[in-house]
């Protein structure tokens, strides 16, 4: 090929093709502590997204679009919050600092979480990239839950010897046993929905509008007073905090904001939550807002109860069986030693 040709197209591939200007920032996210060390409500993590361009050097200018889904359905056992599945859990856009941005965060449920980022430099260059990570569930409920079915499966086995007497009856027996076992892991697994105390009043700077399980509700802090200082610069620390549990569920430190700062943050049980907000700001004492809201719980829907009651009804079916089994065994073991004994005794 002629050089007058070749360079050309080598100006053309460079400039449209080149590998630099495709990845000219570069996305990455960690978890500390690492997330195959997390479990659902068990610690928060923290968890950092860095930005470097494609020299590897930190991004110092720029901001952050996160988004957070939660794991979508499994197909036997449901969640212990079903609602919130597949649902939107996070949604807030924060500033680097140093190049990356941080923010602390309690996993609800178990599974497959979606983490979606959008960076947008200050010369409105754009970068995006998604993050798909897994959080397992406590061994410790693996644990539990296995106890349980056995205790169905011993429950349901000493049904069976019990109402399985000789003859028919004992057919009549277990479906009894069997309704009343049903029954009961019915009410057990009913779950009454939560009520509303309270609705979105304000209190301070600090707005929270009403929260409902499954829904991301909008959080809001504005710094108040005159034109001028609500423009002010502020180094917020937001905290939500789930007292009953005693546990943080989300946290943001010292990160600076204009005046105000919104963002959709989901309450993923019906309970007490505490919202607050810290601000320092240059030549004013330390801003402190708080408030407590009720989350309005939902009464978990029954394509999350069938599968798992299901599971359960059997693990009881097959102990009845068992015990059912076990019973004519032992009563026809029980027959024929009878039949010898009487044989031996009448031989003619």
């Amino acid at each position: 090929m002629p050089l007058r040709t070749f360079f050309p197209l080598f100006a053309l591939v460079v400039f449209f093709g080149s590998p630099g200007r495709a990845e000219e920032f570069n996305i990455y996210f960690k978890a500390s502590p690492r997330l195959e060390l997390l479990y659902p409500y068990s610690d928060p993590a923290t968890l950092t997204l860095l930005i470097t361009g494609a020299d590897g050097r930190p991004v110092t200018q720029g901001s952050l679009a996160i988004r957070l889904d939660a794991p979508k359905p499994g197909p036997l056992f449901s969640t212990d919050f079903p609602f919130v599945e597949g649902s939107r859990l996070l949604e807030m856009t924060l500033p680097l600092r140093q190049g990356k941005a941080e923010w602390k965060y309690l996993f609800p449920i178990r599974g497959e979480y979606l983490l979606a980022v959008d960076f947008v430099a200050p010369d409105g260059r754009k970068a995006a990239r998604t993050f798909n990570f897994k959080i397992r569930e406590s061994k410790q409920k693996w644990f539990f839950l296995g106890l349980f079915s056995l205790a169905l499966f011993v429950v349901g086995m000493v049904a069976g010897r019990i109402f399985t007497p000789p003859g028919l009856n004992g057919v009549k027996g277990i479906a009894g046993c069997l309704l009343l076992a049903l029954g009961g892991l019915l009410s057990v697994m009913e779950n009454a929905a939560g009520q509303a105390t309270r609705q979105g009043e304000q209190f301070g700077w600090l707005e929270v509008d009403p929260a409902t399980v499954g829904k991301p509700t909008s959080v809001r802090w504005r710094l108040g007073g005159d034109e001028q200082t609500e423009k002010s610069m502020a180094l917020l620390a937001l905290t939500i905090a789930h007292p009953e549990k005693d546990k943080i569920v989300f946290a943001l430190e010292r990160l600076p904001v204009a005046g105000e700062f919104a963002m959709k943050f989901q309450f993923t049980d019906g309970a007490e939550y505490r919202v607050a907000a810290i601000a320092h700001v240059a030549g004013r004492p330390t801003l402190r807002t708080e408030r407590n809201i009720s989350v309005i719980a939902a009464e978990p829907p029954v394509r999350a109860m069938i599968p798992a009651v299901s599971f359960f009804v059997a693990i009881i079916v097959l102990g009845l069986a068992v015990g059912r089994w076990s019973k004519l065994r032992a009563t026809k073991t029980w027959n024929n030693r009878k039949e010898r004994i009487e044989r031996k005794k009448n031989p003619l």
